[in-house]
Order: structure tokens, then sequence, then C-alpha cells
């Protein structure tokens, strides 16, 4: 198991002076695992064929919400600190931060909740707008862990 929260911390140039990361995992744009998986096990055209009529079918947000402005990377990490959220780009090599993409305020953010899969969790969001965005957390990044402290919250 990684441990993520772990990897924010040693980036904490990242964050602001005396910032401290609680809990954090990695994410996935929603279907990304699956589209993946499509395009490694067929290959070639015919494999990201597959994978771009997957992406054709997803939902897209409502317009002007909060979910809308969430980022839909296909790779990032979320992390809870002491003062916020943060989305942070995510770094190939050391499965590590790379910079910040995004800040949100422990307000924006009124619920999270998790469907628990086999390799990938379900990992939801609710703003408070009422918007919600969904995307997926691999089992191995423990992503309870930061359903938990968000709870705590």
């Amino acid at each position: 198991m990684v441990d993520i929260a772990k990897k924010v911390n040693k980036k904490s140039e990242l964050m602001e002076p005396g910032e401290r990361c609680v809990a954090a995992t990695g994410i996935l744009k929603a279907g990304q695992f699956n589209r993946s998986v499509a395009a490694g096990a067929i290959g070639g055209i015919v494999g990201h064929a597959v994978a771009a009529a997957m992406n054709r079918g997803e939902d897209a947000p409502d317009e002007n919400t909060m979910a809308e402005a969430f980022p839909r990377l296909h790779q990032a990490i979320l992390a809870l600190t002491d003062r916020r959220w943060i989305v942070f780009e995510h770094s190939t090599m050391s499965g590590g931060p790379k910079a910040i993409h995004t800040t949100l305020e422990f307000s924006d953010i009124t619920a999270v909740e998790m469907e628990k899969g086999r390799l990938m969790n379900r990992l939801t969001l609710t703003f408070r707008d009422g918007s919600d965005v969904t995307m997926e957390a691999p089992k191995a990044n423990k992503p309870q862990q930061l359903v938990d402290a968000a709870t705590r919250r």
C-alpha cells in the first residue's frame, strides 16, 4: 500500500508554511482505469479507438457548477490538509505531487463518499452548490483514509 499523504508531506515546499497533509489518495478520471485496460489489452490503433469511444459516453457535469470547475485530470492526487483541500498534478516518476492544480476551502466540499470495488473505488465529492463529481481511486492508495479524515472534519 502506498502512503500518498507521506509523499505530499515530503513536498512541503508546494504547500503553505506549516501546512500538513492529513490524508491523500491518488485519483483518476472516472472510467480511466477501464479505458486504459481496454487500450492496452487490444493494443494499437484499435485499442485507442475503443478507449476514445468509451470517453464519449461520459456524463458531463451541469454547467456553471463547482463540479464543472473541478479538474478532470487523467491522474492526480486529492489531499486534505489541516487548512484546505488540494488537487495536485501527479508525478509519473515519483508517484508524488508535482504541482498544485486547484485548491478548495473546507466549506466547498460538503460530503465525501466512497463505493468500494475490487481494484478501484469510486469516490464522490459533493460541493456546497449541490453538484457532485465522481472519480476513481485505486484501492492501493488508501482512499478510505481520506474519506475517514473528511468525515471527522
